[in-house]
């Protein structure tokens, strides 16, 4: 069977579009700011002990004690396949690297998280 993705493909899709940017604008999970870390709510066991790391650009429920990168994240939250998952967030690096075209850096690098976080449009679940 032939592959739809190349490694390097699948590996721009899990570290050049921001965990963060994903979660609060993209796939609009519940979210909020705490502690100088972004928390969301988990797909998984719907709690908030959960937060991200920009390094590893990883998110982390410490409940559920999962590790999540883009892909998981975009087939738990909209239920879809892998494949679906992944040309979804093809479609969205797409975007973000048309955006930075006009900027003095490669498409395929990561986008500065530092700057973006400040003005994540992070919201909780309604009770």
């Amino acid at each position: 069977m032939k592959r739809s993705f190349s490694a390097q493909q699948l590996y721009q899709l899990r570290n050049f579009i921001p965990i963060d940017v994903l979660i609060a604008e993209k796939l609009l999970i519940p979210c909020k700011q705490s502690d100088g870390h972004l928390r969301f709510f988990c797909p998984l066991c719907r709690e908030f002990q959960t937060a991200t790391m920009q390094k590893t650009n990883l998110a982390r429920c410490f409940r559920c004690e999962k590790n999540f990168n883009t892909i998981d994240l975009v087939m738990l939250w909209q239920n879809t396949d892998f494949v679906q998952s992944a040309k979804f967030l093809t479609a969205l690096l797409q975007k973000l690297t048309e955006r930075k075209q006009g900027s003095s850096k490669a498409p395929t690098e990561a986008i500065e998280i530092g700057k973006v976080l400040q003005k994540l449009p992070c919201r909780l679940p309604e009770r």
